[in-house]
């Protein structure tokens, strides 16, 4: 059994392997596979970590304690604004919900004016009605009283002049009668 480069024991035989998972050159197990794919497989290097900058300012080397009080502060700045933040989102969520009462304000006004004017038109319309009405009742009552000779005898107006029909005498329409002719200072009217 074949000892890995790590020193210990393996547990799967090295024929077992696949001929791409052996980093040795000269295994006689593997060499025909590798010299027909004309490929040498290497051991995988490990990526070294990224390392900071080593200069502050322009020519000063950092030292440990100042990088670490840079991250440091750093933690803190994005603390502070992370916070700032949340306070900033929580002002605005609060603004959203009072523009969302101010909207829902505004279109409950707009809905009950827009039923408001159609009440007052709809009233507007039946006072309207009514006052034809009155009217109308009023100017049958004139008519009434035109024609009741008792009335006429009650106020102290002289009874008008009828035909058994009830009209006029002369043939004469109600309106002819009770015109009264216009002088004209001795010129004809034609």
């Amino acid at each position: 059994m074949k000892m890995p480069s790590n020193g210990e024991p393996s547990t799967t035989p090295h024929a077992a392997m696949h001929w791409s998972a052996c980093f040795e050159d000269r295994c006689d197990v593997h060499l025909r596979d590798k010299e027909g794919a004309n490929w040498w497989p290497k051991q995988p290097r490990r990526n070294q970590p990224r390392r900071a900058a080593k200069t502050v300012r322009w020519g000063e080397p950092a030292t440990p304690e100042e990088q670490h009080h840079q991250a440091g502060k750093l933690v803190d700045d994005l603390q502070e604004e992370m916070l700032r933040m949340a306070e900033e989102l929580g002002r605005l969520k609060e603004e959203n919900r009072g523009l969302k009462k101010r909207v829902v304000l505004a279109e409950n006004s707009a809905q009950k004016a827009g039923i408001e004017a159609r009440r007052r038109a709809y009233e507007s319309v039946e006072l309207k009605i009514r006052i034809r009405r009155a009217v109308s009742e009023a100017a049958a009552l004139v008519r009434e009283i035109d024609h009741d000779d008792e009335y006429s005898a009650a106020v102290g107006l002289p009874p008008k002049e009828r035909t058994p029909s009830g009209s006029p005498p002369n043939g004469d329409t109600e309106d002819d009668v009770q015109k009264e002719p216009e002088e004209t200072n001795g010129t004809s009217g034609w």
